[in-house]
């Protein structure tokens, strides 16, 4: 496996609402990480997302259950980097 290819493996992707329901996503399985700012929005779920493994948090917790206000930034980034993720893609949008 090329380094490139090892550095894919490391990507994350924080998404909004409605991200969690992207066709083409195979659940691999659902982490719970533990860390010194209390827990991530929502368990941590690995991916394979065109043919890469990706891991997934969504940002407002399963079932869009967290206001802006209530996420816990830090526990979702130190997560992350328990995992060894380097490359951190978040999705958003603002609506009014």
């Amino acid at each position: 496996m090329s380094e490139t290819e090892n550095r894919m493996q490391r990507l994350a992707v924080i998404g909004g609402t409605g991200l969690n329901r992207l066709s083409g996503v195979e659940i691999l399985s659902e982490l719970t990480v533990e860390t010194p700012y209390g827990p991530p929005s929502a368990p941590l779920t690995e991916v394979m997302l065109a043919g890469k493994r990706v891991i997934f948090l969504p940002r407002h917790g399963k079932g869009h259950t967290l206001p802006p206000h209530r996420i816990n930034y830090r526990a979702n980034l130190w997560a992350l980097h328990q995992l060894k993720v380097e490359t951190v893609i978040a999705v958003n949008a603002v609506g009014g």
